[in-house]
């Protein structure tokens, strides 16, 4: 996984992380995202060819019922379908599990990755102008946010990943 993040930081501004974690830095980083949201890994012959997770938003209480998405495949897997095998499933989960919204941040200049949010029925609700400074330039983001339960006056408890029951049955034709 870390062989497919690496090449968005060193190369892209997706990302606002400067350097590449170390291999046990990254697995530090899944072993707590597991703690509470899903982590879910494509692969095909034991090689992992994306991955997607949802992580906390904002981290006071009354924020619990929020999360923020994420989603990356390798770039000789794009165009595949696996993206959006990867975000179907992470989307389902963090229902599942009682999240009420979604948030996902994403750099203005990246236009295909607004598209596919809007696709998904996220909209743009805020924009946070250069907000990051990365490769000698400015970069501003777009929030965009979907609502995946309604709000109740009491809502769910939100599930841990670990709790939920969850059937599996995902797969590229």
């Amino acid at each position: 996984m870390l062989r497919i993040y690496a090449p968005y930081i060193e190369n892209t501004s997706i990302t606002f992380e400067y350097d590449v974690p170390s291999v046990s830095e990254f697995a530090l980083r899944i072993e707590e995202i597991q703690k509470k949201y899903p982590w879910i890994v494509y692969e095909e012959e034991g090689k992992i060819l994306g991955y997607a997770y949802g992580g906390p938003m904002l981290t006071r209480a009354a924020y619990q019922w929020t999360v923020e998405s994420s989603v990356y495949v390798s770039e000789k897997a794009k165009g595949r379908g696996i993206g959006t095998l990867l975000y179907d499933t992470l989307l389902d989960m963090l229902k599942k599990q009682n999240f009420c919204v979604c948030y996902a941040l994403v750099i203005a200049e990246n236009a295909v990755s607004v598209k596919m949010h809007e696709k998904y029925g996220f909209r743009k609700v805020g924009f946070l102008e250069n907000s990051g400074y990365k490769f000698e330039g400015w970069h501003s983001v777009i929030i965009m946010e979907k609502q995946l339960n309604d709000f109740a006056p009491r809502p769910k408890k939100v599930i841990p990943i670990g709790e939920l029951e969850y059937d599996f049955k995902g797969h590229l034709a």
